[in-house]
């Protein structure tokens, strides 16, 4: 785990910069970095679907709102919410999409939602000790990015850093993937067929990755 000032100690160590004491310490670099956080977390929260991140609801239609044309219901996001990974009218998230994101609303015939999504709420700088390893190591790389242009003159610099901060984008993606523990797997044309189910249809088998190794359920073998 991390704070927030070593995340900032390591920034400055990519950037080739004097490291700092506190948060609050009177050099250029603090004051370039509190204008940069925000923007730089909210960018990095966004970039992946952050298993630490992840956050499920359930919505209830908002009576008080008008729903958009040819809507029964209204739904408004949670104050937390960053991005939609699914929406759905049953709570295990089965496959759905008769809805439509209008407005800054989610507008559905169903009179309850279910949302999965990525939250600010581990965003916060209390938070930051949450983070996976290799997410604020991304973070660290990202500010000192961000921030290159102001603290440094070098566009040589400038482009390391993008190259390193991308190659730390894609290593907190695998690792993240990996630490997932269990991950459904819809079943293939060749599985369905075995089923006798063909390619068409609603068939609600699968199979769960369980440390890489794909388990079926019972009777799909």
């Amino acid at each position: 785990m991390a704070t927030k000032l070593e995340i900032w100690k390591q920034a400055l160590v990519h950037l080739e910069k004097a490291t700092i004491t506190a948060l609050t310490d009177d050099v250029e670099a603090t004051y370039v970095f509190a204008n940069a956080w925000d923007g730089a977390v909210e960018e990095a929260f966004n970039s992946g679907d952050w298993n630490f991140a992840k956050a499920s609801a359930a919505l209830s239609a908002n009576g008080a709102v008008t729903p958009a044309l040819g809507w029964a219901h209204a739904f408004d996001y949670p104050l937390n919410w960053l991005r939609t990974l699914v929406v759905s009218d049953r709570p295990d998230f089965a496959a759905f999409h008769d809805y439509v994101d209008e407005g800054g609303r989610l507008h559905a015939q169903t009179p309850a939602l279910y949302l999965r999504f990525i939250s600010d709420a581990n965003a916060a700088d209390d938070k930051v000790v949450t983070w996976p390893t290799m997410f604020w190591r991304y973070v660290a790389l990202k500010l000192a990015f961000d921030t290159c242009g102001k603290l440094t003159s070098g566009d040589t610099l400038e482009e390391k850093l993008r190259q390193r901060m991308e190659r730390a984008l894609v290593q907190a993606k695998n690792i993240d993937a990996r630490n997932e523990n269990n991950k459904l797997i819809q079943p293939g044309t060749w599985l369905r067929a075995r089923r006798g189910s063909g390619t068409g249809g609603r068939h609600d088998g699968a199979a769960t990755l369980v440390g890489g190794q794909i388990s079926f359920g019972e009777g799909e073998v």
